[in-house]
């Protein structure tokens, strides 16, 4: 924007803002109608019941008919305001005619009973005047009138003594103005930070929400090119290569591995500061669980030249309430810290278990003889961009979001998180949950990982020589129909290379789609040609999510459908699942994780992953 278009843009804000004050004030002027027409309904309805008790009829008449015209206006106003159909101009005129009623009826009865107390009574009126009135226009409109009133009265009705009466009007109006002035402008100035935060907060939720939109379209933006790129090497690694172009690929692998690493931090971290990152508790096995993170390090670790240990409790099973995905990726990350910073040694990983009062305490911890940390860094260890190292020339990479987000996912699962360390020694990290226990019959089946595809990325192939790069993919299993047919839908045309090439070098045979609705046509025209279909998410014309839908609609038993996708947070994978998809491969494509769902959904009785 130029300078004067941030000026309009500004003068507009301040308009907005100041429509909004005044609309405030405006629905404060009629709740304090409603308020008086309340309290003087409620008196006067009172004293008509007092006047019938304690007077004589025709005395009890003249007090109760003037009186009656007061009540009835004050349940107008209430009906009024009770349907929503009391605009400010009508409350104010409203307003100034109870006030004139209000006024009528302590003179008229003074007039008519010669009880001169009613002056006194009128003071204290003329005193709520102040609490009531909207504006000072409105203020001088109520109680001028009043004191030409009150002054002719004291004429008129024989008092022998009127300074009592006068003191009392000239108190009365003090008081009122008084009133009116302490607290109109208090309401104005508390309206006014009403309404200023009120924009603030808009403003600001807009402003994630515009954030978080962002983020979520780079990081699809980001992972797409990724798959290609990180597809490509894959398949570049099982070529004939020189040692040397081994050795450059695999340094390019561990790269683009890293960087997706940290495209994951900052998508989970955003995540985290907008609250919008949710635990899902399910029943799960926290031995299962702690088993299936020992073998993703089992083989790195090993290949590293470390001893990796487990130790877990001496009971077959542990079935707990819990989140598997976030435990997993709050001890995923723990174990990826150790192993980076250890170069000789071992790593334990020990989950213990003991009873508390609503369940279970479960307590992981992750021990390792690596480098250590210094005791002055272990306070800021878990803060944010922290790092043990953070000098420029610090041999480890990192973003130093890690450790932060493990200390939120702890916080979100009212767990607990800390760490201690010897620097040359080692470092232990443990993490502490308290979870109810679950019955062994609501486990639910815990195939990998749920979180496994964002660090299965990485192979243990990486940490060996070059030649290991080269070796041939695993054999695929022997209930998978070696001619198996599928039809896939990706709109980038790099993807959609990676895709054919990988189906083939599996010995499947593949039908491409450029989008979901050329999906669609596809199976249509041929609703037996296909075992599987591979459907990425986001595409033009038709989408992932979308073409689904009229598959599961219009196709008679349609094969199983796997999302390819580049959302890959627990929330995202939850909701392909809800929405009908069979199971979800998350983007850069892992070819491990995709060969074991399409082995799994292909076999004989085979059931959603």
């Amino acid at each position: 924007m130029t300078g004067g278009q941030d000026k309009l843009q500004a003068d507009a804000d301040t308009a907005a803002i100041q429509r909004q004050i005044r609309d405030k004030l405006a629905t404060f002027e009629k709740s304090t109608l409603r308020i008086a027409a309340i309290a003087i309904g409620m008196l006067f309805t009172i004293r008509v019941v007092v006047s019938f008790v304690f007077l004589p009829f025709a005395e009890a008449m003249i007090v109760a008919g003037p009186l009656g015209a007061s009540i009835l206006l004050s349940l107008c106003i209430l009906i009024a305001y009770h349907f929503g159909t009391l605009k400010i101009v009508t409350a104010r005129a409203m307003t100034a005619l109870l006030a004139t009623l209000v006024t009528f009826n302590v003179f008229y009865i003074l007039h008519m009973t010669d009880n001169v107390y009613q002056l006194f009574f009128a003071t204290l009126l003329l005193a709520a005047f102040g609490l009531i009135a909207p504006t000072f226009a409105m203020w001088l409109v109520i109680v001028v009138p009043f004191i030409i009133t009150y002054l002719v009265s004291l004429f008129i009705v024989d008092i022998a003594n009127v300074a009592p009466y006068v003191a009392a009007l000239i108190g009365g109006s003090a008081l009122s103005v008084v009133a009116y002035f302490v607290r109109i402008p208090t309401i104005r100035k508390l309206t006014e930070l009403e309404v200023i935060q009120s924009s603030i907060a808009e403003k600001l939720e807009l402003s994630n929400k515009a954030k978080d939109q962002f983020l979520a379209n780079m990081t699809h933006e980001l992972r797409t090119p990724l798959t290609g790129v990180i597809g490509m090497i894959d398949l570049m690694a099982d070529t004939e290569l020189t040692d040397l172009q081994q050795y450059y690929l695999g340094t390019t692998r561990r790269s683009t591995r890293y960087l997706l690493t940290v495209i994951n931090d900052i998508l989970d971290m955003s995540k985290l500061e907008a609250g919008k990152l949710a635990i899902h508790n399910e029943a799960m096995d926290a031995i299962v669980l702690s088993g299936d993170i020992a073998s993703l390090f089992e083989m790195r670790a090993k290949q590293k030249g470390l001893e990796f240990t487990l130790q877990l409790p001496a009971v077959q099973s542990l079935p707990v309430v819990g989140d598997a995905t976030r435990i997993s990726q709050v001890l995923l990350n723990l174990l990826e810290n150790a192993l980076k910073f250890t170069t000789k040694g071992g790593i334990t990983l020990a989950l213990e278990a003991s009873d508390v009062a609503a369940g279970i305490k479960l307590t992981w911890s992750v021990r390792d003889t690596g480098i250590g940390i210094p005791k002055d860094r272990l306070p800021k260890l878990f803060d944010r961009f922290e790092q043990i190292d953070s000098s420029a020339t610090r041999a480890t990479p990192g973003t130093g979001l890690g450790l932060a987000i493990v200390n939120d996912l702890a916080d979100l699962m009212n767990g607990h998180i800390g760490a201690s360390s010897e620097v040359g020694v080692g470092s232990e990290f443990w993490f502490t949950l308290d979870v109810p226990t679950a019955k062994p019959s609501d486990v639910i089946e815990q195939s990998g990982l749920p979180q496994s595809d964002r660090f299965m990325a990485v192979q243990p192939s990486e940490y060996v020589s070059s030649e290991g790069m080269s070796a041939p993919p695993p054999a695929t299993s022997g209930d998978l129909d070696s001619s198996l047919r599928i039809l896939f839908a990706e709109d980038n045309h790099i993807n959609r290379e990676l895709i054919i090439r990988l189906i083939r070098r599996e010995g499947w045979s593949g039908t491409a789609a450029n989008n979901g609705q050329e999906a669609i046509d596809a199976l249509k025209a041929n609703p037996e040609g296909f075992d599987l279909i591979l459907m990425d998410i986001q595409m033009p014309v038709l989408d992932g999510v979308a073409a689904l839908k009229v598959i599961r609609a219009e196709i008679v038993s349609p094969p199983p459908i796997i999302a390819l996708t580049a959302n890959t947070l627990p929330e995202d994978t939850r909701q392909y699942r809800e929405v009908g998809f069979d199971a979800v491969v998350g983007k850069p494509i892992n070819v491990t994780i995709l060969r074991a769902a399409v082995e799994k959904l292909t076999a004989s009785n085979c059931e959603p992953l």
